[in-house]
């Protein structure tokens, strides 16, 4: 027969780790809303809007793979498919918002699908999380607007590592590993 007090304890265990569940449960709840708005805003071309995600000191990172099995893992010694901070993802943006970049024209029509969201690690105010995702784009070749039609799908992970700030988060870094890191036509999406 189990004493009062281990049942007390018992009871004690079980709200405790009720408790952190559900505030796990919150905090994992506000990071895939957080990144289901994410990615919605760059299938809906909204990238002053997406930009505003990202902190001053982020970094966008497309690592290239050094092999079958391994990515690049030091992004200021080893190439990359892209490497960006805060300033230069703003200039890139600017581009497409002019209507300059020319292998961007017409602009494509996408949809990303975003699953398998886990949250790896938290310190803090920080949160390092991974999700899964598939963008699809489909547009028209640049010069051929009612011929042709390209289409793209790529697949790989993405790396968050996120701030809160207030109710929302602040993208630290987004680190995106794709499974087939080959672009045809030597254009870069944002994923």
């Amino acid at each position: 027969m189990t004493s009062f007090k281990t049942f007390l304890w018992e009871v004690i265990d079980r709200f405790t780790m009720a408790m952190l569940s559900e505030v796990n449960r919150s905090v994992y709840e506000r990071v895939v809303d957080f990144i289901y708005r994410e990615v919605g805003l760059l299938d809906d071309r909204k990238y002053k809007e997406w930009l505003s995600l990202f902190a001053d000191d982020a970094i966008y990172w497309i690592p290239r793979w050094r092999s079958e099995t391994e990515v690049t893992e030091e992004p200021e010694d080893e190439l990359n498919v892209l490497y960006l901070d805060k300033r230069r993802l703003e200039i890139y943006v600017e581009r497409l918002l002019t209507g300059l970049a020319y292998a961007y024209e017409p602009p494509a029509r996408t949809t990303r699908l975003v699953s398998n969201v886990v949250i790896l690690d938290r310190k803090g105010d920080e949160i390092d999380s991974r999700a899964k995702f598939i963008l699809h784009m489909f547009r028209a070749q640049p010069h051929e607007l009612y011929g042709p039609r390209m289409q793209e799908v790529f697949s790989g992970d993405i790396y968050y590592k996120l701030k809160e700030e207030g109710d929302s988060f602040k993208i630290m870094m987004k680190k995106i590993v794709l499974i087939n890191e080959t672009v045809i036509g030597g254009e870069m999406y944002l994923f």
